[in-house]
């Protein structure tokens, strides 16, 4: 996994649900560019105004989360700096500002497919990656020649005389989030991400200097680093050893006799056959007799529709009205009604807006993925504590929004990536732009959450704030299961 995995979950109502992140696929096969025939402003215009119109009919994020006079002017604001000829490169990082407009995190920009064929023809990629730990962005590996001048964990602090500060500035507004969050971005930024983004702003660069602190040291170095081609971030030229932490594994432990530790990395169709996992795992909780369930949901992006429904399955007794609506504008459902999917979750058209079927709004409904009810002997109804992050993202985050709505837990860690009242994602149009042949993904299905927050436009907070901290990082401990620990023990 290279941060943000490469693998994306495109959200349909019955099969693929949430995708992880929406900027990394375009950006991985667009940012090596080389010089390009400039397109005039009122083709670019076309372009523009095509991408808004479809917005406007296809996306019920557009007007989710700011009011239609303020989106509308910041839409005004983005065509009136259309002034002058611009390559396609430029105009991209225009489009992904249209839609960071959305406040969505699901929809995906990306270029044609002749130049996504110049990635990686040259050497100019910072050969780094990052995690973002506690405010800091610490080093995880290094794919470029071998140096005893850096090593694993340093923190890093500048880019060719640049602060980090001033560089994030810079490459986060390109990583568009759900609502107004305050965590997803910087999580995103991890793994090559940076490096990727890094190139994608400031360009082609002959050689890095970057400055970087070591762990518990005072002092800072600067360390010389020669740039790879893109095809060199690969696991055969990591010069650092692997770490492996808990939460990004599918497991089920005992921690003592009365605390169970279970995690829960995704939701994807291809992750693992979780009909029987969860079983597995619920048995061997009943058997320890646990009375403390610590849930580890902190890498968690999303995957299949159903498959957090069954997991919520086995912490409560009763049936949840997950969702308020599951609706779609009139032209995406008039260009799919006859889609055997459609009509499975029985789809109509009743009024403004396709309404999906009621019967899907509950929380043991697993789509048509065909599970059964769980075995009620093996619902757990002991304490439950929820490990979370800005990577707890789409399904990862509506699961912590089932456990929100319902009181069932106590939540570690960071505001989720995902917002508490649910997402726009699902099943996508995809559209080309006529003239700059940019594709975008627009994701149709807006999922409301069965819930009214005081605040719009966040995630799930947590009741106990416990980022991961740098020093944890470096010894591969997992710090906010570190804190449920002593939280249920003290």
């Amino acid at each position: 996994m290279l941060g943000i995995p490469l693998k994306i979950y495109i959200r349909s109502d019955n099969t693929i649900k949430m995708r992880i992140f929406p900027l990394l696929a375009s950006i991985l096969f667009s940012i090596n560019i080389c010089a390009q025939k400039k397109i005039r402003p009122d083709k670019l215009m076309e372009d523009f105004d095509f991408l808004v119109s479809e917005l406007r009919t296809q996306h019920q994020g557009l007007y989710q989360y700011v009011d239609k006079t303020t989106v509308d002017s910041q839409l005004a604001h983005l065509r009136e700096s259309i002034t002058q000829p611009i390559d396609r490169l430029e105009f991209y990082g225009l489009i992904r500002k249209t839609i960071a407009v959305t406040n969505e995190g699901h929809t995906t920009a990306d270029l044609p497919k002749w130049t996504k064929l110049k990635l990686g023809l040259s050497k100019s990629f910072l050969p780094i990656a990052v995690k973002y730990c506690d405010g800091s962005y610490i080093i995880t590996q290094n794919y470029g020649a071998k140096t005893s001048l850096l090593s694993k964990g340093d923190k890093l602090l500048a880019v060719n005389g640049t602060r980090i500060e001033a560089i994030l500035e810079s490459l986060l507004p390109l990583i568009p989030t759900d609502g107004f969050n305050k965590t997803s971005r910087h999580e995103w930024l991890g793994g090559i991400n940076f490096s990727l983004l890094y190139r994608l702003v400031h360009g082609k660069t002959k050689a890095f200097d970057i400055e970087v602190q070591e762990l518990g040291g005072n002092t800072t170095k600067m360390v010389s680093l020669k740039p790879i081609r893109y095809t060199a971030f690969k696991g055969k030229n990591a010069t650092f050893p692997p770490k492996s932490f808990d939460f990004s594994k599918f497991q089920c432990k005992a921690i003592n006799d009365s605390i169970a530790y279970l995690s829960i990395p995704g939701f994807g169709d291809d992750d693992l056959p979780y009909e029987t996992f969860y079983k597995t795992a619920f048995q061997q909780i009943d058997s320890l007799g646990a009375t403390h369930l610590i849930l580890d949901i902190q890498a968690n992006g999303g995957g299949t529709e159903g498959n957090e429904n069954l997991l919520f399955s086995y912490l409560s007794e009763e049936p949840v009205q997950k969702y308020k609506r599951v609706t779609m504008m009139p032209k995406s459902y008039e260009g799919n009604a006859t889609d055997p999917d459609y009509i499975f979750d029985q789809w109509e058209l009743t009024g403004p807006k396709a309404v999906r079927g009621n019967f899907t709004l509950f929380s043991d409904y697993y789509s048509d993925l065909g599970y059964g009810v769980p075995n009620t002997d093996l619902r757990y109804g002991g304490k439950l504590y929820v490990l979370i992050s800005g990577l707890t993202f789409s399904g990862g985050a509506e699961f912590a929004s089932l456990v929100k709505m319902t009181d069932r837990g106590i939540f570690i860690g960071e505001e989720t990536g995902g917002t508490y009242e649910g997402n726009v994602s699902g099943y996508s149009e995809t559209i080309t732009l006529p003239h700059s042949k940019i594709r975008v993904n627009i994701p149709i299905i807006h999922f409301q959450i069965n819930v009214s927050p005081t605040i719009k436009g966040r995630g799930v907070m947590p009741d106990h704030e416990v980022p991961q901290t740098w020093e944890d990082y470096q010894h591969g401990k997992n710090t906010k299961l570190a804190f449920a620990k002593k939280l249920i023990m003290d």
